[in-house]
């Protein structure tokens, strides 16, 4: 069972008024206060001005007096300034006359010796050589400078022959020193294996001069390519 409290439309009105006489009043006091005044600003308290005593600095010191010094004589002697001279600036005339030189005397003459003039002694003659020149000969077998077996496989693939003619320089211990190619076979590589070979393997007598040294020579030869049977 429920219960419910039921007002009466009397006593809601009862309430409402007093409720509105409340704020009424409440606002009537705060309209009055401030109307009268009665909320005074707070006081500022006013700033006082006044005087700080401060000691007055220390004197500056008193300047050092710089000790003197007595000025000494000079040892040099005092030279006064000559006097201004005046020059006179017309320039003096001096009397001028022509001079003749004597002439020169002539050259001496040296009379012809009456002396045998004597011709320079004639050269000593040459002296006659006590050997005859020998040119450098071969000194080992000269077919064993280049053979069939230095052809190389290639070569005979493309049929290399031809002949090379050169010419060699002997030194004097009677070693190649030196080839040249004086008749190419048109081949290079025929040409560049002949000095090659006859350079390593020829050997030689050396030249003899007029006084029977050993002196350098030259030797010339060919060598004729020709391919293996």
């Amino acid at each position: 069972m429920a219960y419910a409290t039921a007002q009466s439309p009397q006593s809601r009105a009862t309430a409402i008024a007093g409720v509105a006489a409340i704020h009424a009043g409440l606002g009537a006091i705060l309209i009055y206060g401030l109307a009268t005044g009665s909320f005074a600003p707070p006081k500022v308290p006013r700033f006082v001005g006044g005087q700080i005593p401060i000691e007055p600095p220390p004197p500056p010191p008193e300047p050092t007096p710089e000790p003197r010094t007595d000025a000494r004589e000079s040892s040099r002697p005092v030279v006064a300034p000559q006097p201004r001279l005046d020059i006179p600036t017309t320039p003096s005339q001096f009397d001028t006359m022509d001079v003749i030189l004597p002439p020169a005397p002539p050259n001496p003459y040296v009379a012809p010796s009456s002396l045998p003039t004597l011709a320079p002694p004639p050269p000593p003659p040459s002296p006659t050589p006590s050997f005859d020149p020998v040119p450098a000969r071969v000194s080992n077998n000269q077919g064993t400078w280049v053979t069939q077996g230095d052809y190389k496989s290639s070569w005979i693939a493309r049929n290399y022959e031809g002949t090379v003619g050169y010419r060699l320089s002997v030194g004097a211990g009677g070693r190649v020193d030196g080839c040249a190619i004086t008749k190419s076979s048109g081949v290079s590589a025929l040409d560049e294996a002949t000095c090659q070979l006859i350079t390593r393997r020829a050997r030689f007598d050396p030249a003899m001069n007029a006084q029977g040294r050993a002196t350098g020579g030259s030797y010339s030869g060919a060598v004729r390519w020709q391919l293996p049977d």
